[in-house]
């Protein structure tokens, strides 16, 4: 075989390479798209649950940040570290800044990413009147979940 025959004989086989490349590349482009699986029942059921689960945790914690109490409320995973700074606590003011947020695990939940911010008033150690701000950038609960198409019910731990 001479050269010029091996180089024709290259030059066809780099066509047909790039033919081929480029037919593959056409169809790929046109072909339809892939039908989407339609979700199952319970994969919308559960979006709606886990959002009246997450308005029910957020209405409680909300009522537990209202609480003016000397002592922070049960149930809501808040704890103050005020011990060492004050003798005695005449009251507590909390401001939400996020709640936390619900993931439903069977029959409990978890919610964390909460930050919240509590300004307690009352005596220091030393007699004089005091008044300290804390802050948690990771307040979080957690407890029993029963949630029904009817109703939800959050106990927290």
């Amino acid at each position: 075989m001479s050269r010029r025959a091996g180089w024709i004989i290259g030059a066809l086989v780099a066509v047909l390479v790039i033919a081929a490349a480029a037919a593959w590349i056409w169809l790929a482009a046109s072909a339809p798209p892939a039908a989407r699986p339609t979700p199952s029942p319970a994969a919308t059921t559960a979006a709606p649950a886990a959002e009246r689960a997450q308005a029910a945790l957020d209405d409680l914690l909300t009522a537990c940040a209202d609480s003016t109490a000397s002592e922070p409320p049960e149930h809501c995973g808040i704890r103050i570290p005020w011990g060492t700074e004050f003798s005695t606590v005449s009251g507590i003011r909390y401001r939400v800044e996020k709640l936390p947020e619900l993931v439903l695990d069977g029959d409990s939940f978890t919610a964390s990413g909460g930050a919240l911010v509590a300004t307690v008033s009352g005596t220091g150690q030393d007699g004089a009147a005091r008044t300290e701000t804390y802050r948690t950038d990771d307040w979080a609960v957690r407890g029993d979940a029963k949630v029904t198409d009817s109703a939800v019910d959050l106990s927290v731990w």
